[in-house]
């Protein structure tokens, strides 16, 4: 009786931040017009996001870049802007109850020194990064496959700080989750994500928070890094903010609600697929084929 009340209340939870959208989607799309459906955009990225600890600028960018007409270097600053508010209300729905403490909390340092030696440091040109973004994104979609593939074992591991070699590769990696994440907007989250699930052997749902919370203080230290340095089109920010706000809340409740839902066993091999997942894994292949043979065709005029 008491699983059946909440479980009632929280698909009231997630009825009421999709009525609360549509409203706010159709008041926006009166005053604003087109502009409107880049709210909307936004929470779809958003919600998918904070349900798979991936970067939302697998879709900002290329709609930023081939809709909206903005130079790869803008969209990339507003990509990392509207990750800072989406990523951040994804982290605050998963709670503490997911997220690895100090997993997130080695992870978080490293990567916003990447973040920092991107913005700051190692600069790539605006013409490296939708190339770049197109092969970061094909090696996210085969970290996906992997996780995907991926079963977890019947016991459950947990993160600890050491001065062992798994705990150094970690701290490195997340660094250079960081570089990708403060270049293309995306990479950090689903890095640290899959080290939790194959090294440490954490839940898929700890792993994935974690993941998102990371990503989350990594973007606000982009976007904190890139008010410094300029050129953010804050007249677009206006219209995504909204969307990704919702869009994280609702991202992170469906993802622990689809966890929910997997039936239990005991046997190893038993961790079904989520559809989430091989849907999202699919849009970011063509992601990174579009872009790709973008850039093949551009060249070659």
């Amino acid at each position: 009786m008491i699983y059946r009340l909440a479980k009632k209340i929280h698909k009231k939870s997630l009825l009421k931040i999709l009525l609360l959208l549509a409203i706010s989607f159709v008041a926006a799309h009166y005053a604003f017009g087109s502009r409107a459906y880049l709210t909307l955009a936004s929470f779809f990225a958003a919600a998918i996001a904070n349900a798979t600890a991936v970067g939302g600028g697998f879709l900002f960018m290329p709609l930023f870049i081939y809709v909206y007409k903005l130079a790869p270097v803008v969209a990339l600053k507003l990509s990392i802007a509207t990750q800072a508010f989406g990523m951040t209300s994804g982290a605050l729905s998963w709670g503490r109850k997911y997220i690895d403490i100090k997993a997130f909390s080695v992870a978080s340092v490293a990567s916003i020194i990447g973040v920092w030696f991107a913005s700051f440091v190692w600069v790539v040109p605006s013409s490296y990064i939708k190339p770049l973004f197109a092969l970061t994104s094909l090696g996210v979609f085969i970290a996906l496959v992997l996780e995907i593939k991926y079963k977890e074992s019947g016991t459950e591991g947990s993160f600890s700080f050491s001065h062992s070699h798994s705990t150094w590769l970690f701290i490195v990696v997340a660094f250079i989750g960081g570089l990708m994440t403060g270049w293309t907007a995306i990479g950090v989250g689903e890095v640290v994500a899959l080290y939790l699930l194959f090294i440490y052997r954490l839940k898929v749902d700890v792993a994935i928070a974690t993941g998102v919370a990371v990503l989350a203080v990594s973007s606000i230290a982009g976007f904190l890094f890139h008010t410094i340095l300029g050129g953010i089109p804050w007249y677009l920010l206006a219209f995504t903010v909204p969307g990704v706000i919702l869009g994280g809340r609702f991202g992170a409740k469906l993802a622990i609600y689809l966890e929910g839902r997997v039936p239990v066993s005991n046997r190893e091999d038993a961790v079904p697929a989520s559809p989430l997942k091989l849907f999202f894994a699919a849009v970011i292949l063509l992601d990174c084929l579009a872009i790709l043979l973008s850039e093949t065709i551009t060249k070659s005029v």
